[in-house]
Formats: structure tokens, sequence, C-alpha cells
């Protein structure tokens, strides 16, 4: 579950029924404390419509025919997103009050993604599509119970449209889109599932068949957006979608390939004993640092994007490091650095701008030799990455270096490998002279 998730730990069921008191006839007290039988489809609903209540301010409701979204869960994917925006606008140096504008394909009866998170980020929004008119007309009552119909739109689609054919009728400019499409491809494999699982399923599920089955399954409805999304490469930064199997990871992966769309991120949703996958893809020059683009899950390493992230250690403490690090980086010609630290007591965290190599031997003799070549200011960025330095209670500080935007990850690895030599020989001179000196 994402650490800012506040449901990391179940809530009190009983003092949550008391900030919304429709959820009082449903707690069960035993043995173990208040809890709730989430076999019942009925404590479900309230349930959601307690912690969307108490922690959001969002009044909801859907149909009993519709789906119930289980807000843990739900909030993972937003709060993934937010980091990879957050992310991206870093690194883009986008201004913070710039509105955030964000598509959800096929947001049903609840529109549950638009709203957390707009309930989330006062600055984000929503155009929200779906194919059933019943979902629409619900969603449109939850958007405007909650006065957010100036920040949500809600449009019809045709399943017979592209998925994206919103990117076909406007020019508008998205940051993300986001998806949880039917997991399955038949009302049988829907049973399969769930006789396959050996206690049963952990909550009772009451979505209508458009919700969750679709011709193909996910693969081919994630597999379209793929397809349609390299038809608009700058229309939207990241395109993403959740997944309701691990296998279908295999299959997108190696679309994605086959569309030459190698810049991807690949990430793991985990509430309770239910887990769900999502994967992002961009066709801009922007990188996701390992920590929101990578799993660990050795059975998943195959298809794994490739690493963003290096990392070098030192034997010294972040106040021996930090000033070091800063003098090495204002040595390099042609290098830009910000530094992006909220305080001087937290890690260092610092954005650095290359506008070429002008680090590496070649390009130190070239200058030296008087000849063209080397990258003078910064007509054009040819490599961001950002740099933290970490302190452990070890007194063992790790630097991190994160690739962030260019066409050449060489460039990255030359970079860092630089520094982290300049780094260690300043290091080793500075122990020296204080071994000699004592």
């Amino acid at each position: 579950m994402h650490s800012r998730n506040p449901y990391r730990s179940p809530p009190d069921f009983s003092a949550l029924a008391e900030s919304y008191p429709p959820l009082k006839p449903h707690v069960i007290f035993g043995s173990s404390g208040p809890t709730l039988d989430f076999q019942n489809v009925e404590s479900q609903r309230r349930l959601t419509e307690a912690l969307l209540h108490r922690d959001f301010g969002i009044s909801f409701s859907v149909p009993d025919t519709r789906l119930c979204p289980p807000i843990p869960n739900r909030l993972n994917y937003i709060l993934w997103l937010q980091d990879i925006i957050d992310y991206t606008r870093i690194i883009l140096q986008v201004p913070n009050e710039r509105p955030t504008l964000g598509i959800d394909i096929g947001t049903g009866a609840s529109a549950i993604y638009p709203l957390l998170g707009c309930a989330s980020r006062t600055n984000w929004r929503f155009v929200g599509t779906d194919i059933d008119d019943t979902s629409l007309q619900c969603a449109q009552f939850n958007i405007e119970r909650n006065n957010l119909q100036d920040r949500i739109t809600i449009l019809k689609s045709n399943p017979s449209d592209p998925i994206f054919s919103l990117l076909d009728v406007n020019s508008v400019q998205y940051d993300f889109s986001m998806c949880n499409p039917p997991f399955y491809s038949s009302r049988e494999e829907v049973v399969r599932s769930a006789e396959a699982k050996e206690v049963g399923p952990n909550s009772a599920c009451s979505g209508a068949d458009n919700e969750m089955i679709t011709s193909g399954g996910e693969v081919a409805f994630v597999g379209q957006m793929v397809r349609e999304s390299a038809r608009h490469p700058m229309r939207c930064q990241w395109y993403t979608s959740m997944l309701g199997k691990m296998s279908t990871l295999s299959d997108v992966v190696a679309l994605l390939h086959e569309q030459k769309i190698e810049n991807y991120a690949i990430t793991e949703f985990v509430q309770g004993q239910t887990r769900r996958w999502a994967i992002a893809w961009t066709f801009l020059d922007l990188h996701l640092p390992d920590s929101l683009a990578r799993l660990s899950n050795p059975t998943l390493q195959s298809i794994m994007p490739t690493r963003h992230t290096l990392e070098q250690t030192y034997s010294a403490t972040r106040g021996v490091v930090a000033p070091v690090l800063e003098q090495v980086l204002r040595a390099i010609q042609g290098v830009l650095t910000t530094d992006i630290s909220c305080d001087s007591k937290r890690h260092l965290v610092l954005i650095v701008r290359a506008g070429g190599n002008t680090w590496s031997r070649a390009s130190r003799r070239k200058k030296l030799r008087g000849q063209e070549g080397v990258t003078e200011g910064f007509h054009e960025i040819q490599l961001t990455c950002r740099i933290q330095v970490l302190t452990s209670p070890q007194d063992v500080t790790s630097v991190v270096y994160d690739w962030a935007q260019g066409r050449d990850q060489g460039m990255f690895e030359s970079f860092s490998s630089h520094i982290g030599r300049k780094v260690g020989a300043a290091l080793s001179a500075q122990e020296e002279k204080m071994d000699l000196t004592s």
C-alpha cells in the first residue's frame, strides 16, 4: 500500500460509524474488536460512503447494480499518479498553480477517481468517459452533489469508437490518462476466477457486466489503449492503466515493445489480500525513478523497464558529502544546479541540467585545444537528473542519481560516474589531510 495511504492500518470501525451513523448497523463487535462483514454488499457500500464522508468530505452513492469501489485500493492509484505528476512537474519546471488535467477512461457510476483526485488536489481537473447511461447519470449526480461540476466533465463514449476518441476531437493537452478496465472476457471467466480462490472472494462484488467484462478481457482493452496512444504521442504526458492480473503485464509490455515504446513504468497496489498492478508509458524523454517505475518481484524482472536510478555510498555524513558534491558540480562547465530541498535539515535534493557532455576527458581536451563542439549555455538541455544525498543512522551517506530527462542514457551514466569519482577522490583527500594534521 502506498506510503501516504491513510488506510495502511485498518480503520477503527466503531469510531468511523460514530462519524457516519448509517454504518452503525453493520459494525460487528467480536473478541478481536469491531469489524464488518465484507461479504455483505450493503456493509461494503456503507463503508465506502463513510470513508469518503469522513476523510474526504465527499457525499456519495451508487446504484445497487453497479460497482461500489474500495477506497484504499482506488486511493493507491491516485497517490501513484500524484507522485508521477509531481516528479514530472519538477523536472519540466511547471508552476504548482497550473491545473493538472486527467482523463478517466470508464469512470463508472461512482466517478471515484475524479472525486478522489479533486478532493486530494485543488488544482486537478478531470474528463471522465463511459459507455453506460446508468453509470453516466449516477456519476454526474455524484459530481454535482459535491459541487465539482466546474472541475469534472462527464462524457458519453461509443463502444465502436476509439477509446481515446476524446483526443480526436480537441487539441487539449492532458497530463495523464487513467483506466480501471474490465478484467474479464466473459461471465464464465468471472465465475472461474471466483471458484479458483481457495477461500472464496475477499469481498462481495455487485458489478454489472459492462464494468467487469469486455471482449478479449483486459489484455485486449489495454492493448487497444497502447495502439491508440501511439497515434497521439504528444497529447498526453503519461498514459496509465490498472491491471487485475499479473499475467497481463507481460502481454502489455510485449505490445509496448512492439510499438517501439521503451519508456514505461510498472507498480503494484496492495489492499489486504487483493493485489492489482498498474502500468504507465510516455512518448516524451521523461524518465521516472526506479522507486516509481520498478518492482522488486523476482518473477517480473524480465519485463521491468530499464533502471534509471544509480547509487553511490560514502563512509561520511551528509554534512561532509553534500558540500563536496556541490563543489564538484560547480566545477563542471555547462551544468546548472538547482537546490529543491524543502529545508536545510532534510536530505539534500538537487536538479541538475546539462547542455551536453562537458565532463568527459575528450570534451576537456577539445576545450584545451580550442576546438568547437563543446556545448555552451543551455540552448538545448540534453540531460536532466535528480541527485539526492541520503544519510543512514550509521553515518553512511548515499548519493542517489535519477535519470529524469534526455535521450542518451549513456550520457547520464557517464555523468553520474564522473561525479562519483570526483566526490570520492575529494573525500579521500580530505581524510588524508585530516590524518596528517592529527
